[in-house]
Order: C-alpha cells, then structure tokens, then sequence
C-alpha cells in the first residue's frame, strides 16, 4: 500500500513540475555528471549533447565511454560462459 501512495505522489508532482514549463524528459537532468557515448554523434560527450534514448552510459571517464562496445563484448561473453557452465551442471 506504501508503495502506491508513493507512486501516485511521484507522479503527481511529475505532472505539476511538467505544466509549470520546467519539466523535461531528457534524462540528463536526473544525472547531469558523467560521460556519454553519443549514437547520433558517434563521439563521447560531456554534458551530453543527445536525448537520453540515443545516448549510453553515464561511464566514468571519456574513455570507458569511447570503449562501450569492449565494455559490452566482454560482459556478453561473461554471460555466455555462464550460461554454458550452468548448461554443464545439468
């Protein structure tokens, strides 16, 4: 129940902040430090210069940024290799 009334608060206030003319969905205002690999630019951006939906990240540095595909591949063949082992223990 807690929950609920938490949620019907957030999104009042949400709605209230949005028709003061203030509001904005771009996600950097929840998190304006760090950097982005931007997918329109093809670059690492600090602040970003993209929507939230073409953008990853916030990394770290403009580095991990730069090499978000390393970042993605190792995890990738982490997972796969977890799965490969869990397919053994069967």
């Amino acid at each position: 129940m807690a929950m609920w009334t938490w949620l019907r608060g957030m999104a009042a206030r949400r709605r209230a902040h949005s028709r003061s003319g203030s509001g904005s969905v771009d996600s950097s205002a929840w998190n304006p430090s760090g950097w982005w690999w931007c997918l329109d630019h093809g670059r690492a951006e600090n602040p970003p210069d993209a929507p939230g939906h073409r953008r990853l990240g916030p990394y770290g540095s403009a580095s991990d940024a730069e090499n978000w595909r390393q970042g993605l591949d190792r995890r990738n063949e982490e997972w796969d290799e977890a799965d490969r082992r869990w397919a053994g223990d069967r």
